[in-house]
């Protein structure tokens, strides 16, 4: 529920370029229907594409107060990550293109946190970049 609450604020966010969330699949699309049929629930772990570049994401990132920077995602806690710079910075350029693994993504598990405080931190977070 959080995850669904957190990434609602972030999809009509103006410094949001957008957000992939399996809750945001559109109807009817290969995608939903594999989806619905697989999972009963849209998870907490999602991706958030920055307008802009590395620069905006670590100026999100760094502005973070109750999400953590971290590698490796899914705790309790609320985590991020930019993959292109901490986990995927070995991957070649091409290779990360294919994945859109971009200088603006970053990867975000929501924790247990109420939702309003995350949406709060997100906010003044994007207010930073």
């Amino acid at each position: 529920d959080n995850a669904e609450k957190v990434c609602g604020f972030l999809r009509g966010h103006p410094k949001v370029e957008t957000v992939g969330y399996l809750g945001f699949l559109e109807q009817g699309s290969r995608q939903a229907d594999i989806y619905r049929r697989h999972c009963t629930g849209a998870g907490s772990t999602f991706s958030l594409y920055l307008k802009g570049g590395e620069r905006e994401a670590f100026a999100f990132l760094d502005a973070l107060k109750i999400a953590k920077l971290a590698v490796s995602l899914g705790g309790t806690e609320t985590l991020a990550s930019a993959p292109a710079a901490m986990t995927h910075l070995s991957v070649p350029d091409e290779r990360k293109k294919a994945l859109n693994i971009t200088d603006s993504l970053v990867r975000i598990s929501i924790g247990v946190e109420d939702a309003d405080d995350l949406i709060a931190d997100f906010d003044q977070a994007l207010s930073a970049i």
